[in-house]
């Protein structure tokens, strides 16, 4: 059997190592137009902010390919799939297949705005040549605006601003930041921290047009105001990379990501796809969705795998659209749907925000906001939210299996969690919010589900 991967990102090198820890003896064939691969992308922003070096993000090199006996094809592009005749176009070739992956990511999303284009404009993608021509620009500047408040916008600010920068402005088009993420009453928590630290934080603000004056550009905003910067990063998120999969007749979901079965096949039986570039589906609601995550990828990566080797036995679970992003020293974390989302989706929530402590603070301890958002008809939760030290990212992975497994609130309260006086609170944060929606739900008269 000859198995052919199109992309060199994460989902490709993972169902690759995935099928030869099974035993796997296939040809297998990456093709990729990088010069490098096997790199974490999200790192670029320490990258950029000297806290690590380009040749930290790579988790594997040319020999630990060879030794897995897969064939890495660097700075080879594929052009076209034929799925009539099973081949794919490959720097001008003919490769021939019998399972093929489809692994080619996604492309930032560039705004309709006048002027906004050149060579002091920039993004940060999964392909490094980017971040390199950022980390050139870097040091001759001092004054930057960011589009967008995803992580990817918070980290560079944060990046540009420990780099010494005069100005920095964070534009953002909606009324808070990480609006897909946070609600507005946990946003605004943090937003404080952006300002405090010398960001021009702009919500509910665009740029309607770009103008160059040599090096300067000058950016319109909405209401008339303009800001003269040196460079523009444009961190407004992505969209699936579909080109390939569309001109050679496969289905394009929905959400513009390629359509996937439960077992990551496209509408060919023989063609898989996985990463960036596929539809996903939402475990709460089932709506299909799109998920930019290296953990997506790794999954994905490893559910074709072991269904290109299986014989598709092995269902995959679906996105519950997680983030974890540090921000000036606060993490921010959050999984499942907002408040927000969960309404428009039709549920009837409860939800309650508290403020707690990490540990005592004579333990290094710190506080913590914690927003838990529950369905009153299921009493099971729908999403959390958390703002604080580093660990908060480790009790949204609670949370995680709590969502995934639909355990009810009154079960969640019950469960033992793990305290020393220097580990963490004996009433740890999860379990005291969710006691606060029971008693939500027993004031309104409910009747709580206990086990």
């Amino acid at each position: 059997m000859k198995i052919v991967m199109i992309g060199g990102g994460g989902a490709s090198i993972v169902c690759a190592n995935t099928l030869r820890v099974l035993g796997n003896q296939a040809q297998i064939d990456i093709y990729t137009r990088r010069d490098r691969t096997a790199y974490t992308p999200c790192e670029q922003p320490f990258v950029l902010r000297d806290v690590l070096g380009f040749d930290d993000m790579f988790y594997a090199t040319i020999p630990w390919f060879e030794k897995k006996g897969l064939g890495l094809h660097l700075e080879t592009e594929v052009t076209a799939i034929d799925r009539e005749k099973k081949i794919i176009m490959a720097g001008g070739k003919a490769v021939p297949y019998d399972i093929l992956l489809i692994n080619t990511g996604a492309v930032p999303k560039i705004p309709d705005i006048p002027g906004l284009a050149g060579d002091r404009v920039f993004t940060l993608t999964t392909e490094l040549k980017h971040a390199r021509a950022l980390e050139a620009v870097i040091p001759e500047c001092g004054r930057a605006a960011i589009l967008g408040a995803g992580a990817i916008g918070l980290e560079m600010a944060e990046t540009l601003v420990k780099k010494g920068y005069e100005a920095v402005h964070l534009i953002v088009s909606s009324p808070h930041i990480l609006s897909r993420v946070v609600d507005p009453e946990m946003a605004e928590k943090v937003e404080p921290l952006l300002t405090e630290n010398g960001v021009d934080l702009r919500l509910s603000t665009s740029v309607t047009r770009v103008e160059r004056a040599g090096d300067t550009l000058e950016l319109t905003l909405t209401g008339g105001e303009t800001l003269k910067v040196d460079f523009v990063l444009v961190a407004k998120g992505v969209r699936p990379n579909v080109d390939l999969a569309r001109e050679a007749g496969l289905e394009i979901g929905e959400t513009g990501g390629i359509a996937v079965n439960r077992y990551l096949q496209t509408s060919d039986p023989s063609i898989y796809a996985a990463g960036d570039c596929m539809e996903s589906w939402n475990i709460l609601t089932e709506k299909k969705t799109l998920t930019a995550l290296a953990t997506f990828s790794n999954r994905t990566g490893r559910t074709a795998g072991r269904n290109i080797h299986f014989g598709n036995t092995v269902p995959f679970m679906g996105a519950m659209n997680t983030l974890g992003t540090e921000v000036f020293g606060q993490t921010i974390a959050s999984v499942g749907l907002t408040e927000q989302a969960a309404r428009r989706e039709g549920f009837d929530t409860l939800s309650a925000v508290r403020k707690g402590m990490s540990r005592k603070v004579m333990f290094g301890g710190g506080p913590i906001w914690v927003k838990l958002v529950a369905d009153r008809a299921s009493q099971t939760l729908l999403g959390a939210q958390f703002i604080g030290p580093r660990e908060v990212s480790r009790m949204a992975e609670k949370v995680i299996i709590l969502l995934g497994e639909r355990v009810v609130l009154g079960r969640i309260s019950q469960y033992e969690n793990i305290f020393s006086p220097p580990l963490g609170m004996a009433y740890d944060p999860v379990t005291m919010v969710s006691d606060i929606l029971i008693s939500q739900l027993l004031k309104a008269g409910a009747a709580v589900t206990w086990l």
